[in-house]
């Protein structure tokens, strides 16, 4: 029997975590959620063997560890989950330093759920595609 995948959403805005879940959980996905980059990396430190996390969706601007600074702590731990970030900021800057960081994809807000289902679709293909 598979499972289905499992995201975790980091992201500080009540609403845009609240729709992220709704549309996740309605394509069948298990979600888990924080507020925060630092919640985020005590849940994903948390988790039992046999339970992973396939993919981590990380709002880029958060108080306390923000999407960036969550990034970097899992890539210096050699934890090797594929990581989307959503933002409102989405600057050539911005994007060029999430590929140098080997992001997975990134979101813009607003986001549409088609373009966020399909982004999950091709991050976790590619995941699979590596592992």
């Amino acid at each position: 029997m598979t499972t289905s995948p499992r995201i975790l959403i980091a992201e500080d805005e009540k609403h845009t975590r609240l729709a992220l879940y709704l549309v996740l959980r309605q394509a069948g996905f298990g979600v888990i959620l924080t507020t925060n980059g630092l919640e985020a990396y005590e849940k994903i430190r948390q988790q039992p063997a046999g339970q992973p996390i396939n993919l981590i969706i990380t709002d880029f601007k958060m108080p306390g560890l923000d999407g960036l600074g969550l990034i970097d702590k899992l890539q210096d731990e050699g934890i090797p989950i594929p990581i989307m970030v959503i933002t409102g900021y989405g600057d050539k800057e911005l994007l060029r330093q999430l590929h140098k960081r080997g992001c997975a994809s990134h979101i813009d807000k607003p986001f549409i759920p088609a373009e966020v289902l399909n982004r999950i679709a091709d991050a976790l293909l590619q995941a699979q595609a590596v592992a």
